[in-house]
């Protein structure tokens, strides 16, 4: 069983890193007030706006500052700035059996913060939460679903806990069934690399949930065929798919459908497959925790997270 942090409570410090790409001054500036303004401290790197060319700094400076608040004990969490691009570049360079030592840290971020979501979870057993960054999400409106949802999460550890939609977007069912294991997952395309490497977590039996943004089709077609060629779909126990951003064009005609890519690579399988979950690169977004054990059940549609 994975190992979860401890809940963040109001006055606890947070550190606000860029492990991947830099963000824009004006954002950072409203995501930092905005937790401030939420009773938290806040400690930042030095690197959240500094930019080398898409990255937030060169590889050094961003692994520093991401073991740095890891390694700090004023610092009770750390929320990614934004995702972009950076984390493949540096995963291998983290020290692992020196942070292996330490209990866990609250650790939020999506997108490319799926790669270390993975290889935390792999070489430490330490759940992280894929949720809101503070630039991308926590500057000017905060959405309020993604807003209580996150801090449910977070603060009060409230499981079992039954994940529901947001209002007129209902789950649907592409294959009936139940399952539970171990949450495993994120952004698709950086998922991919990870396959068969010490980073990506054990897939036996886990509920894999996936997403993606601007992956052309056929882009995402590769994405698809390459989880069947390393047998990912032999392996778990059930599908998620949360949201496919700006991945199918609106012409169904030009190019293949999600469910025609079902079809192909797991028609033959049995697993239990819900499709339109509230995740991914959008505004109404559930905020998960990675390695929980999760129970899905699809008649009626139910996805719980069990333990903490």
């Amino acid at each position: 069983m994975y190992q979860f942090p401890k809940p963040l409570h109001e006055g606890a410090t947070i550190g606000v890193i860029a492990p991947a790409s830099a963000a824009h001054r004006k954002q950072v500036k409203e995501g930092i007030a905005y937790l401030e303004g939420r009773g938290y401290h806040v400690k930042t790197a030095p690197n959240l706006t500094r930019r080398q060319h898409y990255l937030a700094g060169n590889d050094d400076l961003r692994l520093r500052w991401l073991e740095n608040f890891i390694l700090d004990p004023e610092v009770d969490a750390i929320f990614c700035v934004r995702g972009g691009y950076g984390l493949l570049r540096i995963i291998d360079k983290i020290d692992y059996s020196r942070l292996a030592s330490l209990s866990p840290k609250t650790i939020v971020g999506y997108s490319d913060i799926t790669i270390l979501q993975m290889a935390f979870l792999s070489k430490l057993g330490w759940v992280g939460y894929t949720g809101p960054m503070v630039a991308s999400d926590m500057s000017g409106q905060f959405d309020s679903y993604s807003e209580e949802w996150f801090w449910k999460v977070i603060t009060d550890h409230p499981y079992p806990l039954v994940l529901q939609s947001p209002a007129g977007e209902e789950m649907n069912v592409y294959r009936q069934g139940t399952a539970e294991g171990a949450l495993v997952g994120g952004c698709l395309s950086l998922i991919t690399p990870l396959l068969e490497t010490e980073y990506m977590p054990d897939l036996n039996e886990a509920v894999l949930i996936i997403e993606d943004i601007g992956e052309k089709t056929y882009h995402l077609d590769k994405q698809f065929r390459m989880l069947r060629l390393h047998g990912v779909f032999d392996k778990i126990s059930a599908l998620i798919l949360g949201h496919f951003v700006n991945c199918f064009p609106k012409n169904q005609k030009r190019s293949f459908t999600l469910r025609e890519f079902l079809d192909d690579v797991i028609g033959e399988y049995e697993f239990p497959v819900i499709s339109n979950f509230a995740y991914g690169h959008i505004r109404k977004r559930l905020t998960l925790p990675l390695g929980a054990r999760v129970r899905v059940e699809t008649d009626p549609v139910k996805i719980e997270i069990l333990n903490n």
